[in-house]
């Protein structure tokens, strides 16, 4: 007879994981490492071995989140690599429907700071070296001029970046379908990158 193995995940994807349904109930100012551990089934220690401090299990939870986003952006980028406006318009879409289901992205795409839990965490976030609009920002053009080497490396960095803030600032400030706005944000890019439209 053999010992079950432990199917759980590791002891840090639990701790996030559980950070991330206390945010929506407790907030993150009111959130302790104890709450945490407790949610997690694992012991404060552990906790405090995993990460050492509170603000540094939060900066793991947003890098985390916004980690998982940029790989799910890389995807919608790769799908439409021969078209760039459509390409353009799936990843904006694709933000505006996480952002819309996800508050915990929502805030990190938009330091959103009023009338939201998180507002410590968005805190964390600041502090960050290199803070994740930058890092899409990286990841972003790095991707599309692997993918799409006939680009001009000066053209796309302002466009990823001209994409990056006109999409930020549609999830501040709504206006009309989601999918009408990503067809804006695309037609703008591909003027910006100068090339032809489809």
């Amino acid at each position: 007879m053999t010992a079950s193995r432990d199917v759980r995940p590791p002891v840090r994807d639990r701790l996030l994981d559980a950070a991330r349904r206390l945010i929506e109930t407790r907030g993150w100012a009111q959130m302790r490492v104890a709450h945490i551990a407790s949610e997690a089934g694992v012991s404060r220690q552990s906790a405090y071995n995993e990460f050492g401090s509170k603000a540094a299990l939060g900066e793991a939870l947003v890098m985390r989140e916004f980690e998982r986003h940029l790989a799910g952006l890389g995807e919608c980028l790769l799908d439409q690599r021969d078209d760039i406006e459509a390409a353009v318009a799936e990843a904006v879409l694709y933000t505006f429907r996480r952002a819309s289901r996800d508050t915990v992205l929502h805030s990190i795409l938009t330091s959103a700071r009023v009338g939201w839990s998180a507002e410590g965490l968005v805190a964390v976030l600041r502090r960050r070296k290199v803070p994740p609009l930058t890092l899409a920002l990286r990841t972003v053009t790095d991707l599309a001029l692997h993918q799409r080497p006939d680009l001009d490396p000066e053209a796309l960095q302002l466009t990823v970046d001209m994409v990056c803030r006109v999409t930020v600032s549609y999830l501040v400030t709504p206006e009309g379908p989601p999918e009408d706005s990503a067809r804006r944000i695309a037609a703008m890019a591909v003027r910006v990158l100068g090339v032809p439209v489809r």
